[in-house]
């Protein structure tokens, strides 16, 4: 494998001082870059001097790796790869700045993509152009579990898959991972309507700089037929104390996460440890080992938007008090639109 440099942009405090207001992910992702063979990590940029030395302290980069301006960054290091973990709301300029610098092929983004759906098409757009390869951090659907449970439904050991049912915190914060690993298990099939409905009783950010909503009920149907559930917030539990169920014709399969699920297929209920290594850890080697071979990664900036539409299409229909088709034809954020406009939180 080739030997890539790597930039990690917002950097973040160290993590034991992080919390729900940010998670400090460019040290995660600077670890994992670390550990991964054919790559090192050569400069970091953050606006917060402070959070980028104790970062090149820590991951022992010279004064003259450590920014906190981006394209003093680009400029200096010419990093082959370019981690952003900075708020969404930046992640448009921050991405089309980077893949437009000579020196970048790969940039791979935090979740979620952009503020608004216009914006995180205008990702795809914009690395598409620059013929630079685009991944998004949704690393779950990159584990060993989730493999698995893809290669055993796709083989029919649960006969025909008829419904995904997912329980979550919120939609986008949380329940976006679980949203992808279903799209992932279904092979990124087009997902045809969304019909939902949130609750928004008062001000909730949650993570990042985005609204959420405190309770959601999505419902959703793949080009195939196969529907999906997803209920967060207080009505998480309401599909189980999993995050993701898959139902098919001839039994069940459960997942939480981490590297076992449990099965039944004749009434009886096993649990299967698949093992593995962080999740973290895998999605930084396939978009390495996708610069090498030129096929589009399992987490591309594509595959995400997917993920992501059924999220706003969600919103998108609360705001119209009906069903939506995918994909969308709106380009702002619906419920950050809806507070915006005084319809939520709702009169007492």
């Amino acid at each position: 494998m080739s030997d890539y440099t790597v930039g990690i942009v917002g950097t973040g405090p160290h993590p034991e001082g992080s919390d729900h207001d940010g998670y400090s992910m460019g040290h995660r992702h600077a670890r994992s870059f670390r550990r991964a063979d054919g790559c090192q990590v050569a400069a970091c940029a953050d606006i917060v001097a402070d959070h980028a030395a104790a970062f090149g302290d820590e991951f022992g980069l010279d004064d003259d790796q450590v920014f906190t301006d981006v394209q003093e960054m680009l400029d200096g290091a010419t990093p082959d790869v370019v981690s952003i973990c900075t708020p969404p709301s930046t992640h448009g300029a921050l991405v089309e700045t980077c893949a437009h610098h000579e020196s970048v092929q790969a940039v791979h983004c935090e979740k979620p993509m952009a503020e608004t759906v216009g914006e995180s098409r205008r990702l795809v757009e914009v690395c598409e152009a620059a013929d630079v390869q685009l991944t998004i951090n949704l690393q779950n659907r990159c584990s060993d579990a989730a493999g698995e449970i893809k290669r055993i439904i796709e083989d029919g050991a649960i006969g025909d898959l008829e419904r995904v049912e997912i329980g979550r915190q919120d939609l986008l914060q949380t329940g976006l991972h679980h949203v992808d690993l279903a799209n992932y298990v279904l092979g990124d099939e087009p997902v045809a309507w969304v019909l939902g409905q949130i609750d928004y009783p008062d001000e909730h950010v949650w993570y990042t700089n985005m609204p959420s909503e405190r309770q959601g009920l999505g419902m959703w149907a793949y080009e195939s037929g196969v529907h999906a559930l997803c209920s967060t917030g207080a009505g998480a539990e309401a599909v189980g104390p999993h995050t993701n169920r898959f139902v098919g014709t001839d039994g069940e399969i459960e997942f939480q996460l981490g590297d076992e699920y449990r099965i039944r297929t004749d009434g009886e209920w096993q649990t299967v440890e698949v093992g593995g290594g962080p999740t973290q850890d895998a999605a930084i080697v396939t978009l390495l080992e996708a610069l090498e071979t030129g096929e589009e990664p399992i987490i591309s900036g594509r595959r995400a938007l997917g993920s992501t539409e059924i999220v706003f299409g969600i919103w998108e229909s609360a705001r119209k008090r009906g069903r939506v088709s995918l994909p969308l034809d709106i380009e702002d954020n619906p419920l950050a639109a809806l507070i915006e406009s005084g319809e939520l939180p709702p009169d007492e």
